[in-house]
Order: structure tokens, then C-alpha cells, then sequence
């Protein structure tokens, strides 16, 4: 088991290490070792379940303390399978006017994020966890800042990013320093015993301190700020990693870490927690459907739908917590898709803005078909993969007694529907402006390739949502949250 954590934990850093080392004009073969490694991380993490199991690993006169189990195979799979997305659609795309040409590096931070992300899922010490949650901050942030396209507000941009996603990290830090110096201790199989001791006036603040780290990474109202920009302004493939690699790895903290400290200081927290996803629902969505750029769109319904994660994790109930958890695969999917497909139009149309673009059903149909169905799913109708996680997350909500919130949280979907259905309309359907008259666009086949795979997760689990649904149960077991 520890050899197989380890070559877990290590196979992107390896890949990263092997593309550095590559002649410069390698870049093709860059992105390919990427998709590689990445594949290679989930076909590892698919043969190593259901070998559940804690492994140590002495390592410079410390013990590295790796956990393999439900939850942490649900971030591993999803992660490495975002990645595998995103270097496929970096091979297909072209680099956008303004920003620098792709390189080996760039898909060497790619990998480098991936690694950072698969020791936040692995960590079984809260220092370690740390360690690797600013292993994957820093890449990414030069992923932003040096891959922008915009180059006159990237600067901006890149502070914004690097200051409000360390702001909940150093918050995080504190609380894990406030451990320590109370229970001598950052293993967290030894904490679970040592926590419940503690006064509640000590255990609340220090819970929030700690969660302020995944409140910031999912972008809940007002620590929102830095995700429309980044979203829109670095080129798509690394908007594909922020949405599908970072954005998630934040769900799961939520996962793993609002269990994880004792239940009365969660019930102190869990009002204020869902008032704040409430309040991100309606702002997210309201931005959304007021927005006129195709991307802020996607980045604004991204803060919204967070606001249904933080949701049904505050509810504190087992609905809750696995349509929140579901929601891991579901807004994976149901966001790579989206920007693929809309990149896409975006690239052959020369423009972002929506009432430039109108009628693009007809040159790119696939996109169509995939970004259709992506809406559908992020508004959590049926057949598609949304419904499930949504389904669940409002029967956490009334069954947690807060049904004022749960209706409110209902209306809110209402704005997901108003704003996918403008853009689903205004991109695809309206009629095809003169200048983009045409016939069907071609479009590189690894990037088709992306798109289909997104489509085929959306409608399968949509239609058969039981295999990702037991491996839920099976997190929620090892979390002490039933089934």
C-alpha cells in the first residue's frame, strides 16, 4: 500500500520533471506525456480501489501520513481526469492573440498543479495538507498570470488571485497552528480524539479559521472576486484547470474537513454557512444572466452553483453531504464541457461577446449538442448527471428544518434556468450573424475528443448514477456520516 500511495502521489511530479527536461521545441510530445501521467494517476487510482487503507512514510526525520479511501478516490479521479481534459483541448486549441505561445512549461505546471491537488487528497496530516495545498497554489498561479489573455489587466489579475486565495490559506495555516499548540499533534487520526475536548468557544472559530481555505477556493460571496477574472481572462486550457482541477479540490476540503472537526461546532456554523450559499446563489446567478461575455457568463454561473455545494454541506445532513459530494463528478463534467464547447465558438467566431454570436448550431454541432446538454445538467433537469446531486441537495435542505432556505435555494434555480437558457439561445440559436456566415467548422479531433467524453459522463450518470453514487456511500461511511 505505501508503495502504491507513493507512486500515487509522485507520477505528476515525475511527469512534470520529465517534461522539463525535454529539447524546447518539444511541445506537442509535452502535452501528450501530460495526458499520459494524468491517465496514468487514474488508472491507478481505478486498480488500487477498494484497498482502502492510512500508510506512513518516513521522509527527511519526518513521517509523511497518506489516506486512501472513498473520498480521497472520488477527488483522484476526478482531478486526473480534468487534467486529461484539459491537455487534450491544449492540444487542439490555438494560442490567443496577446498571450505567450504554448511551451513544455505550461503543461509542466499543469502536471505540477495535479501533483499538489492528488497530496491534498492524500494528506492524513494537517501540516502536509498545507504543505500541498501551496504546491498546487503556486503553479497555478503562474498558469494565470503568464497564459492571460489580457495582457493589460494581468497584473491585476494575477495580485487578485495570489491575495485572496492566500488569504485562506494563511487563515487555514492559523488554525492548524492553534492545533498544534493545544494538542501537540498535526496527525488527524490522532486529532479526532483530542478535538472533542475542547471548549466550543474554542472549537468554532477555529473550524471556521480552517474552512476559510475552501470558502475562498469555491468562490462563496464576497471572497468571490478573483474568479471571474481569472476564469476569463487566462486561456482556455487553464480555465479548464482552475474550474475542473482547483475548483473541486475545494469540494472536497468541504468533504473532508467540516466532518472531520466535532459535530456542535458544525451545528454553530451551519446557519451562517448556508445564509452565505444562499446569498452566492442569487449573486452568481444574477450576474450571469446580466453578463454580455460568453466566459463571465460560465464564471458567474460557476459561483452559483458552488453556492448549492456549500449548501448542501451546511445542511450537516447525509442527503446533503453526498449530493455535495456528487457534485464533484457532475460540475467537473458539467463545466468542462460548457467551456470547451463554448471555446470553440468563441475561437472560430473571433468574439466572446454574446450578441456578436448567434446561429453557431449550425457550423459546430457537436459543440451545440454537448453545450446543450451541459446546460441541462447544470440546471439539474433529467436525463443528465445534474439531477442527482440537485435532487439531493434540496432533500438535505428540508430534511435539515431549514425550509425558508431551501425555498429560497429553489428560487434561485430559477435564475440557472433564465441564464443557461439566454446562453444556449443567443450562441446557438439566434440567427447566424453575416460576417460568421459558413459551413461546418473542423475541429481537431483531441479536442472532439474532450468534448464527447464530457457528454458520455453526463448523460451515463445521468441515466445510471449508481456507481458514482456507492463510491459517495462508501465516503460518507469512512466520514461517520451513514449511508
Amino acid at each position: 500500500m505505501v508503495s502504491a500511495l507513493v507512486i500515487l502521489q509522485l507520477l505528476p511530479l515525475l511527469g512534470a520533471l520529465l517534461i522539463w527536461i525535454l529539447p524546447r521545441n518539444r511541445i506537442p510530445l509535452a502535452g501528450w506525456l501530460t495526458v499520459l501521467f494524468a491517465l496514468a494517476q487514474f488508472a491507478l487510482t481505478l486498480s488500487l480501489m477498494p484497498n482502502w487503507g492510512v500508510a506512513q512514510l518516513p521522509f527527511l526525520g519526518m513521517t509523511l501520513s497518506f489516506c486512501f479511501d472513498p473520498l480521497a478516490a472520488t477527488a483522484l479521479l476526478v482531478i486526473s481526469g480534468a487534467t486529461v481534459v484539459a491537455s487534450l483541448y491544449a492540444l487542439r486549441s490555438k494560442d490567443a492573440a496577446g498571450a505567450p505561445a504554448r511551451s513544455k512549461g505550461f503543461f509542466a505546471l499543469i502536471l505540477l498543479v495535479l501533483f499538489g491537488t492528488s497530496g491534498v487528497a492524500l494528506a492524513r496530516d494537517l501540516i502536509q495538507f498545507y504543505l500541498f495545498w501551496e504546491a498546487m497554489l503556486i503553479p497555478a498561479w503562474f498558469l494565470v498570470t503568464l497564459w492571460n489573455e489580457d495582457p493589460a489587466k494581468v497584473k491585476a489579475t494575477g495580485l487578485k488571485f495570489f491575495i485572496i486565495t492566500h488569504i485562506g490559506a494563511v487563515l487555514m495555516l492559523a488554525s492548524i497552528l492553534w492545533i498544534y499548540s493545544l494538542a501537540g499533534t498535526t496527525n488527524m487520526d490522532q486529532l479526532i480524539t483530542f478535538l472533542p475536548s475542547l471548549p466550543l468557544a474554542t472549537l468554532v472559530p477555529m473550524t471556521l479559521l480552517f474552512l476559510m481555505g475552501f470558502v475562498v477556493k469555491l468562490a462563496i460571496f464576497p471572497f468571490h472576486t478573483w474568479l471571474p477574472d481569472a476564469y476569463t481572462s487566462a486561456v482556455m486550457p487553464v480555465t479548464l484547470v482552475l474550474v475542473g482541477v482547483l475548483t473541486n479540490i475545494g469540494i472536497y476540503g468541504f468533504a473532508r474537513f467540516l466532518p472531520f472537526f466535532p459535530s456542535n461546532a458544525g451545528a454553530a456554523l451551519s446557519l451562517p454557512l448556508l445564509i452565505a450559499a444562499v446569498v452566492t446563489m442569487f449573486y452568481g446567478g444574477i450576474q450571469a444572466l446580466v453578463e454580455k461575455n460568453v466566459k463571465r457568463i460560465v464564471a458567474y454561473s460557476s459561483i452559483s452553483q458552488m453556492g448549492y455545494v456549500l449548501f448542501g454541506f451546511a445542511t450537516l445532513t447525509a442527503f446533503g453531504f453526498s449530493g455535495s459530494i456528487l457534485n464533484l463528478y457532475n460540475q467537473a463534467a458539467t463545466k468542462l464541457a460548457l467551456f470547451m464547447a463554448l471555446g470553440m465558438v468563441a475561437e472560430a467566431a473571433g468574439t466572446w461577446q454574446i450578441d456578436q454570436l448567434g446561429g453557431w448550431a449550425k457550423r459546430l454541432p457537436l459543440a451545440a449538442v454537448v453545450a446543450v446538454t451541459a446546460m441541462l445538467s447544470l440546471v439539474g433537469a433529467p436525463p443528465t448527471f445534474g439531477f442527482w446531486p440537485e435532487l439531493l441537495t434540496f432533500t438535505g435542505g428540508f430534511a435539515s428544518g431549514q425550509v425558508l432556505l431551501s425555498v429560497l435555494a429553489l428560487v434561485a434555480s430559477v435564475l440557472s434556468v433564465a441564464y443557461a437558457l439566454r446562453l444556449i439561445r443567443f450562441v446557438f440559436y439566434d440567427p447566424l450573424k453575416a460576417q460568421a456566415q459558413g459551413g461546418l467548422v473542423r475541429t481537431p479531433w483531441t479536442g472532439n475528443l474532450a468534448l464527447v467524453a464530457c457528454f458520455l459522463i453526463l448523460l451515463f450518470f445521468g441515466v445510471y448514477p449508481a456507481p458514482a453514487y456507492q463510491l459517495v456511500q462508501g465516503a460518507l461511511a469512512f466520514l461517520g456520516l451513514g449511508g
